[in-house]
């Protein structure tokens, strides 16, 4: 019988904002290492303060290579406005064919991502003033 993965009722939310210090198509830790737990990830949000729509690339880290998983376009103003919405990149039809594959028993889909490994992103056009990009991700941790 194969073993199974329990919760350790560790619930995670890592934030990340990328402002105009930061270099563009430069990968950034939008979910960093653990190398103790597996980590069961529920969501990852973007949003911007661009006065231009950004291109993000969503990337995963296995320690030592990175392994671009696919490219989205960030609104301007996304999440910054009752207009126009944040960017739910789990959910995009981006993000879908990676971050989909899996549902709990309740329906809700999550991706599991194993000790040791990250989630990166980078983003196309440079950052000017007091432009911001803000990534959230969140999720819990597994125990042995």
């Amino acid at each position: 019988m194969a073993q199974q993965l329990k919760f350790t009722s560790d619930v995670f939310a890592y934030a990340k904002q990328l402002t105009s210090s930061d270099s563009n198509n430069t990968e950034y830790d939008i979910l960093t290492v653990n190398a103790s737990y597996d980590r069961r990830v529920y969501g990852i949000s973007i949003t911007s303060t661009d006065a231009g729509a950004q291109t993000v690339k969503i990337y995963l880290n296995d320690g030592t290579t990175s392994y671009q998983v696919f490219t989205i376009n960030i609104p301007l103003n996304s999440g910054n406005s009752t207009t126009v919405a944040a960017v739910d990149i789990m959910g995009s039809v981006y993000g879908a064919s990676v971050f989909q594959k899996q549902r709990d028993a309740n329906g809700v889909p999550y991706f599991n991502l194993p000790s040791g490994w990250k989630i990166t992103a980078s983003y196309g056009t440079a950052l000017t003033g007091a432009e911001v990009l803000n990534f959230i991700t969140f999720g819990e941790t597994y125990g042995a």
